[in-house]
């Protein structure tokens, strides 16, 4: 009995030991609510300006705040201050319970937003594989809205891939400063007297040029308790898939954008600016132009505001501008203003409630209020969304 006892108690101290050596972890967050919004275009057409009105829909959607998602993370330590680390990370739609997504290629993964292994240390983190690019949480921390799904710096960004003609279907460009990338590497600095730096390189993989699809993003940051600002810089090339547009491995899009969020007791504001440009358009070839040189057919800029103001521990009031203008025809713009509220049940569950109204003018201005729903371009569309979100 006594060896059984002493067994038992060997086993278990291993066992504590092993534990305190690495942990995994799962987790994710479930956001469901109802949408209506006045104007709907065609899917398939994703958010290509010349899909046509489909008219007004309402009915259940999955995420006003995000989508919703499941993860399993990990770290182990392997001695010297060092970790390895790991993520899996895909979306599943409360409406019909599926799960996975689309990948960069086009086809379909069970962990879409991410899957990567990486080691971390005093000298920061790396990470290789498929990322959320550091591009979305450099704007996000510098948007009174954040990264939210429903009316915020993401949808503005979506706005400026449509208007530049960026997204499949235009060309063959990589989209501008995309949110998840394949077959990247990611490197974050560790914070510094408040700053932080990130670089990103995500390959092209296409045989016999080693430049063509590649991404490369570059960001800082600084955070302190009530100051935060971004910059951001980004370049992506083309996949060579439509020689015809532009020839392989020409650098193509690029993104430039500076933020800026103060927080004072309960009040936040925040400002900022991107330039957007993707040197070809349909049909009209080779343009070589440089970042700020010569005029070219897709080049836009974006300036959003924010207003926010916390009344209580759980009530918070959230508002943004989001207002995007075509260089090249002044007639062509787009201005989107958001209000909204959340409401903390617990730590974990959050009640919201959201409205849009969006002018889209021009053959080329479709920015819509909502990720993944994408509106008919020159029609101004309203939106509201009333929603619960649960994180675990």
């Amino acid at each position: 009995m006594k060896l059984k006892l002493t067994s038992i108690a060997v086993m278990s101290l291993f066992t504590c030991a092993a534990s305190a050596q690495s942990s995994v972890t799962i987790y994710g967050m479930a956001d469901s609510g109802i949408l209506s919004i006045s104007n709907n275009s065609n899917p398939a057409l994703g958010y290509l300006p010349n899909s046509t009105n489909g008219g007004a829909v309402v009915g259940v959607k999955d995420g006003g705040m995000g989508l919703s998602f499941w993860g399993i993370r990990g770290s182990e330590d392997i001695g010297n201050g060092m970790k390895a680390n790991f993520n899996l990370r895909g979306n599943f739609s409360t409406q019909t319970g599926a799960g996975g997504g689309p990948n960069s290629s086009g086809g379909l993964s069970l962990f879409n937003q991410e899957a990567n292994v990486g080691i971390s240390g005093d000298f920061g983190s790396i990470k290789a594989g498929r990322v959320i690019a550091p591009v979305f949480y450099a704007f996000a921390a510098t948007d009174v809205r954040g990264g939210a799904y429903f009316g915020s710096s993401l949808t503005g960004l979506i706005g400026l891939n449509s208007a530049t003609g960026a997204f499949a279907g235009s060309n063959s460009n990589a989209p501008i400063a995309t949110i998840y990338n394949d077959n990247a590497i990611v490197y974050v600095s560790p914070k510094i007297s408040g700053i932080t730096a990130s670089f990103e390189y995500a390959f092209g993989e296409v045989a016999g040029n080693t430049s063509a699809g590649r991404q490369i993003v570059g960001t800082l940051a600084y955070d302190d308790p009530h100051l935060k600002l971004d910059a951001i810089y980004y370049t992506g090339n083309d996949n060579g898939i439509v020689a015809s547009l532009n020839p392989q491995g020409h650098t193509t899009n690029r993104l430039m954008q500076i933020g800026a969020m103060y927080t004072f007791d309960a009040l936040s504001l925040s400002i900022g600016y991107w330039k957007a440009e993707n040197p070809t358009f349909p049909g009209a070839g080779t343009n070589p132009a440089k970042f700020g040189g010569a005029a070219t057919t897709g080049s836009l800029n974006m300036i959003n505001y924010g207003l926010g103001y916390r009344i209580s521990p759980l009530l918070n009031l959230t508002s943004g501008v989001y207002s995007i203008k075509d260089n090249n025809n002044s007639a062509n713009k787009s201005v989107m203003y958001v209000v909204g509220a959340d409401y903390a049940l617990s730590k974990s569950t959050k009640l919201y409630l959201e409205a849009a109204n969006v002018n889209n003018h021009g053959s080329n201005m479709n920015q819509s209020p909502v990720y993944a729903q994408p509106v008919t371009a020159g029609v101004t569309t309203h939106a509201w969304m009333a929603g619960i979100n649960h994180r675990f």
